[in-house]
């Protein structure tokens, strides 16, 4: 009896030990010089208890392949944790790349998240007079491929491809991203001539009428950047607004030599990605400075069309702007308004304009579904005092 006493004795010290192994120490975000101030979570009215249920979740294996959560409550980053995690490596295992201990200087791959800042690029090239306006028809641009042109695609708009509505045949989300033969996206990695593939495809909608999710639109709008201000895109956005960020830690992925991807794979920071959304939460100011104008971060938002694809409006908003998605979160029945940016495996910008508020994610659930809305409507959320 006596050791049966020792044994139990010694079981509930080792759960004991397991649960305080387990418990959460929040700490406030570490000041850097990137632009950031940072206050802690009783600072701004957020619950350190709610977020460290979260944290508990995702340590004992609730939430899988979370690499980053992050808030920004009235200008200051309040909330930023870090976990291990895999690479994206498209030829991988489940798209499965090399093993990382994910951190605040690590950049993470945005995925479809690098729309938002295509989309933003295009902003500031009309802002600053590069870019009449977004009815502009983009064959304007393309003329040494005309011949391509009819009289449906002269329709065509930039506001058209922001708004993924050009009416362009696109295979990019109706087939696996494995099939290299089928699905147009992988297709523009293999051509010779990415921007004649795309410009090559006919028109099944009219140009306005229907959304489809289309990468091929995106990507012609990065070329648009080149060709209206002499810039390639990527050299337009350190200029105008990197640099201003303070974003100094970013790669860009090419299609080829001299054209860059702008619908996907950009890699930033997570702190960088929050940059974003407090831009435009500040109607186009970071730290007192104008990088964006009021109206197209407005426009961005207001000139939308509805999202038809039940799974779609479903999981990243019901309404498509300027490659910005507006999504609707409840908790305890209360609604939140979000603009959403979202990308492939769980990366995400979530603007909740009433809360003065900005939460980033990123992940790793390329082959599996990402549990981003259930953190925030279950955590994130609740976490209001």
């Amino acid at each position: 009896m006596r050791k049966l006493s020792l044994i139990s004795i010694s079981i509930v010290f080792v759960v004991l030990l397991a649960s305080c192994s387990l418990k959460y120490a929040y700490e406030i975000p570490k000041q850097a010089n990137d632009g950031w101030l940072t206050a802690s979570l009783l600072d701004v009215g957020l619950s350190e208890e709610k977020l460290g249920e979260l944290m508990k979740d995702i340590e004992q294996g609730e939430y899988e392949n979370i690499h980053s959560v992050l808030i920004v409550k009235d200008e200051k980053l309040v909330f930023e944790e870090y976990f291990g995690g895999y690479k994206f490596d498209y030829f991988g295992d489940q798209f499965r790349g090399e093993y990382a201990e994910f951190g605040v200087n690590t950049v993470h791959n945005l995925a479809s998240v690098t729309k938002a800042y295509t989309s933003s690029l295009i902003g500031i090239a009309v802002d600053r007079g590069f870019i009449p306006s977004v009815a502009q028809p983009i064959f304007t641009y393309f003329p040494e491929h005309s011949y391509l042109n009819d009289s449906e695609k002269n329709k065509i708009t930039l506001e058209h491809l922001l708004t993924m509505t050009s009416g362009l045949e696109w295979n990019e989300g109706d087939v696996p991203l494995t099939d290299t033969e089928r699905n147009d996206l992988i297709q523009l990695f293999i051509v010779s001539d990415p921007i004649e593939y795309i410009l090559a495809k006919p028109v099944v909608a009219e140009p306005g009428k229907r959304f489809y999710y289309s990468g091929g639109d995106v990507n012609l709008l990065g070329e648009i950047v080149k060709r209206a201000t002499g810039l390639r895109i990527d050299d337009f956005a350190e200029k105008y607004l990197f640099t201003p960020l303070s974003i100094t830690d970013y790669e860009w992925q090419f299609l080829s030599d001299d054209i860059v991807y702008t619908s996907g794979d950009l890699k930033l920071r997570p702190r960088d990605m929050a940059k974003l959304g407090q831009l435009y939460l500040n109607d186009g100011i970071w730290n007192g400075k104008r990088i964006i104008s009021e109206e197209w971060i407005k426009d961005s938002i207001s000139k939308y069309v509805p999202i038809t694809n039940l799974y779609m409006a479903k999981t990243y908003g019901d309404r498509y702007g300027y490659q910005w998605f507006l999504q609707t979160f409840y908790a305890d029945s209360t609604p939140f308004n979000s603009i959403t940016r979202d990308g492939w495996g769980g990366q995400r910008i979530h603007i909740f304009p009433s809360l003065n508020m900005v939460v980033v994610l990123t992940g790793g659930n390329y082959a599996t579904e990402a549990p981003v809305n259930k953190i925030i409507t279950r955590y994130v959320l609740p976490s209001l005092r």
